[in-house]
């Protein structure tokens, strides 16, 4: 009967340790059969966008979505915050000026919840200034994201940064 398994891109199927005694030409037929008989689903990456702009939101979505992520949009703090308790991402980019709670009151909260603490999280600003890093450096962010973002380095670094927090397996 065939089997569905759940793993992360790229991830190789793992032997069974249900095997018990059977010969080596017993093991061999069945993992040959396993592999004709597993449809595999990959596991996608989750990316929630925590930003009070409809049309970062929208680009954001769509850039990332291209590159095989999974994407949930939240407009606001609170919303966010909301979202990555209900449904807890593997990484969140979160604006730092929105109206309401800021981007480091999302991140010490989200910190402060154990189901969300070890989530990367990055902050997406448009300043440069020297107090903006001061503040980002004693912060609760992972890393921070330029506006305007560069997508492709954006998603290379997502992928690396998820890869490394998360063990992969069924879901």
């Amino acid at each position: 009967m065939p089997r569905i398994e759940a793993r992360a891109p790229g991830e190789r199927r793992q032997p069974s340790r249900e095997r018990g005694s059977m010969s080596e030409a017993e093991r061999r037929e069945s993992a040959e059969q396993h592999d004709e008989d597993t449809l595999v689903v990959e596991r996608r990456r989750r990316v929630l966008i925590v930003d009070d702009d409809p049309d970062f939101l929208v680009m954001a979505e769509a850039a990332l979505a291209a590159h095989g992520f999974l994407v949930e949009r939240a407009a606001g703090g609170l919303r966010g915050v909301f979202l990555a308790t209900q449904d807890v991402p593997d990484v969140i980019l979160c604006d730092l000026r929105m109206p309401g709670i800021d981007g480091f009151v999302v991140a010490e909260a989200l910190r402060a919840d154990p189901a969300t603490q070890h989530v990367a999280i990055f902050a997406c600003t448009g300043r440069r200034d020297l107090e903006a890093r001061a503040a980002l450096n004693a912060s609760a962010f992972d890393g921070v994201l330029v506006k305007p973002v560069d997508w492709d380095s954006a998603a290379r670094l997502l992928h690396e940064i998820i890869g490394a927090r998360r063990p992969y397996g069924p879901t």
